[in-house]
C-alpha cells in the first residue's frame, strides 16, 4: 500500500475503530481476494468490535498496493459510504469516470485458468447479416478492413462491439464473429486494459482470465501474446462453463489499435458516465444478492451446508429480467 494511502487511513483510524461494521467490510475484502480466510478468522476471533476492527486496520496497513481501493470499495458495499469518503482525500484529481474505472477494476478478480475443451454446436459457419441499427462510429483494429469496434445503438440501448467484417453488396456488414460489450461489461474491460498491456510487454508466465459480466471472458494463455474475449457457457451436463465460437482474439497490434481507440469510444457513448455497476447497487450488499445476479455470477451457484448467508429484499433477481448474452 502506498505511504498516502496509509496516511489516509491512520489519520481517520480512531472514526474507523468506532464506527466500522467488522464483519461484512472482512466479508466483502475476503470476497474480492484482499484477505484470506485465515486473516477473517483472526479479525472475527478478537472479543470486542473495536478489536476487531484494529485488527482488520493492521491487516490492510501491511497488504498490496490494491488494498486501499478494495478497502474503500467494501465500506461502499457495507453501507458505509461516509466512510470510505473520509478516505477519499487526495482522489479527486481524478476524473467521475477514471474513478468509476478504479471501482469496476476493484471488482475484477483473475480466476485459475483452466483447459477447456471448446463446445462446438452444430451451427454453420458466421453468417452475415444486417439489422435496423444506428452505428454511431467505427474505428478499424487492424490494416485490412476486418476488425473493427463500433458502437451501435439498437432497440434504445447502446452496445460496444469488437467484430469482423466481410465484403458484401460494394462495402462491409458484421458478422457474427465478433465479442458484443453491454456499456457496464464494457467499463469493466476497459479497467483492465493498463493490466493486459503490463501483461504483454512483460511477458508474463503466468496466465490469466477475467470475468467482466454475464457469460463474457477474457484471457491470456500463457506463451502466447493475445488476448481472448470469448462469451462462455455451461452445458446442462458440464461442471465448469466451456467457451462458444463467439469470441475475438487480438494480437499486440490490434490491442494497441484499441487502446488507442478508447478515448474515441468516450467521445462517442457519454452514456458511460452514467453506469451504474450491479455489483454497488442495494441489492448486492451482501453474498446472496450478487450469488443470484446473473451478471456477476451467470452460471449459478451450488449452495453449501451449514452456510447461512444474510438476505435484504429484492436480492432475488429474476434472471428473464436482465439480458442474456446471446446478440
Amino acid at each position: 500500500m502506498e505511504q498516502r494511502h496509509q496516511d489516509l487511513i491512520k489519520s481517520n483510524y480512531t472514526t474507523l475503530v468506532r464506527k466500522m461494521t467488522t464483519s461484512s467490510v472482512a466479508g466483502h475484502l475476503f470476497a474480492s481476494n484482499i484477505i484470506t480466510d485465515e486473516m477473517r478468522q483472526q479479525i472475527e476471533a478478537e472479543k470486542t468490535s473495536y478489536d476487531r476492527n484494529r485488527k482488520l486496520l493492521s491487516i490492510i496497513l501491511r497488504r498490496g498496493p490494491k488494498a486501499f481501493r478494495g478497502f474503500r470499495t467494501a465500506l461502499m458495499k457495507a453501507n458505509q459510504t461516509y466512510l470510505s469518503k473520509l478516505l477519499s482525500a487526495g482522489e479527486d484529481t481524478l476524473s467521475d469516470y477514471e474513478k468509476k474505472l478504479a471501482m469496476a477494476r476493484s471488482l475484477v478478480v483473475n480466476t485459475v485458468e483452466k483447459r477447456f475443451v471448446e463446445n462446438k454446436p452444430n451451427i454453420s459457419d458466421p453468417v452475415v447479416r444486417q439489422m435496423s441499427q444506428e452505428e454511431r462510429c467505427r474505428i478499424s483494429l487492424d490494416d485490412f478492413n476486418e476488425l473493427f469496434l463500433t458502437v451501435v445503438s439498437f432497440k434504445d440501448r447502446i452496445n460496444i462491439h469488437i467484430r469482423h467484417f466481410a465484403a458484401a453488396n460494394n462495402g462491409l456488414i458484421p458478422t457474427k464473429k465478433g465479442v458484443t460489450f453491454s456499456l457496464s461489461r464494457w467499463l469493466m474491460f476497459e479497467s483492465i486494459l493498463p493490466d493486459i498491456k503490463n501483461y504483454l510487454e512483460n511477458r508474463s508466465n503466468e496466465e490469466m482470465k477475467w470475468h467482466i459480466g454475464g457469460g463474457v471472458y477474457v484471457s491470456i494463455t500463457s506463451g502466447y501474446t493475445t488476448v481472448d474475449i470469448r462469451h462462455f457457457w455451461k452445458p446442462d451436463d458440464a461442471l465448469e462453463p466451456v467457451p462458444t465460437r463467439k469470441g475475438v482474439t487480438l494480437n499486440k497490434h490490434k490491442l494497441g489499435r484499441l487502446l488507442e481507440a478508447v478515448n474515441e469510444v468516450h467521445e462517442c457513448v457519454h452514456e458511460l458516465n452514467d453506469i451504474e455497476l450491479c455489483a454497488f447497487s442495494e441489492s448486492h450488499q451482501n453474498q446472496l444478492g450478487m450469488l443470484n445476479c446473473p451478471e456477476c455470477t451467470p452460471f449459478g451457484y451450488e449452495p453449501k451446508e451449514d452456510v447461512s448467508l444474510e438476505c435484504n429484499v429484492g436480492d432475488l433477481q429474476d434472471v428473464l429480467n436482465i439480458d442474456s448474452d446471446i446478440e
